[in-house]
């Protein structure tokens, strides 16, 4: 019961924050989203409009909480989260700077990740799913 409702919770959180950041910052247009695009377009050389930046990334940071609150795809969206997590981190440390936001994807990042260790499959030997144990198990039973 206890891990069950720690799983719930992680995929609350991350949601929940998604959403917000999605829906009240980045479709919204809050000045400081759009400052923030802006200096993001100008990092790529404005290749990327900073609309198209700011509501791309409002689109996909939606529909990752959208796959990551449903049961049969959280764990896509896990990997997801980590995936958009690791791209803003990134963001932030080349061209953006330190903050709060930067703080905000480490936690996202660190809640996917232990997401998808307590939901990891195991083998009937106790060891973690891989492709080496699957294919022993398939080698083992031939």
């Amino acid at each position: 019961m206890g891990k069950r409702f720690a799983l719930v919770a992680i995929r609350l959180m991350v949601s929940v924050n998604l959403l917000y950041a999605a829906i009240l910052a980045k479709f919204a247009g809050i000045p400081q989203s759009v400052a923030l695009f802006t200096q993001m377009s100008q990092a790529v050389h404005g290749l990327i409009p900073q609309p198209v930046f700011r509501l791309g990334s409002g689109v996909f940071e939606t529909t990752v909480a959208v796959l990551f609150l449903m049961p049969k795809t959280a764990r896509l969206g896990a990997r997801l989260v980590i995936l958009w997590m690791t791209a803003i981190i990134l963001s932030h440390i080349f061209v953006l700077g330190y903050g709060v936001f930067f703080v905000d994807a480490l936690v996202l990042m660190l809640l996917a990740v232990s997401y998808l260790l307590l939901t990891r499959r195991r083998s009937h030997w106790d060891e973690p799913e891989s492709v080496w144990t699957t294919a022993a198990l398939e080698t083992h039973k031939n």
